[in-house]
């Protein structure tokens, strides 16, 4: 069975979910070495295409599975357009977090020995949300209150 990595704690109904191209149809490749995982952050090109987020940069959370079939055939990802959510996440970068503590995206995340764009401790850029958990009270996991949109 496939590891969860990004799982909402709050409710679902009042999330805003939208589904947009991707720019590098590699990244829906669950054999790619660039396969995007959920919870990844990913941003927009100009031509209004999703790919992975950069430090520092504003940034939506991947709301489906890597690898699913659906997203390879039409080359589009899910992601958490709007509304505020709490959620548990396995891509993170652990140094220096503190409850309550600031986050921003980090495109040097170690997961599954691949370098994703995840949560780190706020660096600049936009603030992605605040901790609410450490992984060390919650099974390995963050968990992180979303507040950008």
């Amino acid at each position: 069975m496939a590891v969860v990595t990004f799982e909402i704690v709050t409710g679902l109904q009042t999330l805003i979910r939208r589904d947009f191209p991707l720019a590098d149809r590699t990244l829906a490749n669950p054999t790619a070495a660039t396969v995007l995982y959920e919870g990844e952050f990913v941003k927009f090109n100009t031509s209004y295409q999703v790919l992975r987020a950069a430090d520092n940069e504003f940034g939506l959370a991947v709301f489906v599975e890597k690898g699913r079939m659906d997203v390879q055939a039409l080359g589009k990802v899910t992601v958490l357009m709007g509304n505020t959510y709490e959620a548990d996440t396995r891509i993170f970068t652990s140094a220096a977090l503190a409850l309550g503590g600031a986050l921003s995206i980090a495109d040097n995340v170690s997961y599954d020995g691949k370098t994703l764009s995840g949560l780190a401790v706020y660096a600049s850029g936009p603030v992605i949300g605040y901790v609410t958990r450490l992984p060390a009270n919650n099974g390995g996991k963050l968990r992180f209150i979303q507040t950008l949109v």
